[in-house]
């Protein structure tokens, strides 16, 4: 089993992580982090706020999966990759959105929240 953790380079995908890592070290699980920032690719899609030697040392055993060039919606990615690994915690950083962009913009936390097929830990930053 694994604990997903949703990464983006902001606050709240660095706080999803971070949640991560200790859900993981909890229920003894592997941690995979997704790379699901659309806004970076190359060698920016990189995790440069992330210690994942740290995560390593810490003898939790850490995979990252990086943006795909095949799936271009983060919320398939995430769901995609839960039911692969049969996941058994999804962890995803959560922001404030105004009433208009929540309607104009789609909400892919909305859709991982509803159609996870394990619990999903919604975190925000502090």
């Amino acid at each position: 089993m694994a604990v997903l953790a949703c990464y983006t380079n902001t606050a709240e995908g660095r706080a999803a992580v971070d949640r991560a890592f200790i859900e993981s070290c909890r229920l003894d699980d592997e941690l995979v982090i997704i790379n699901i920032d659309t806004h970076h690719s190359g060698a920016d899609s990189a995790m440069p706020d992330i210690d994942l030697d740290g995560f390593n040392a810490g003898g939790r055993k850490v995979t990252v999966i990086p943006p795909s060039e095949a799936v271009h919606d983060a919320a398939d990615l995430v769901l995609q990759t839960q039911q692969d690994l049969d996941a058994s915690l999804i962890v995803l950083g959560l922001r404030r959105r105004s009433r208009v962009g929540k309607l104009i913009l789609g909400s892919h936390a909305q859709r991982i929240l509803i159609e996870a097929g394990c619990p999903v830990l919604a975190v925000k930053a502090v």
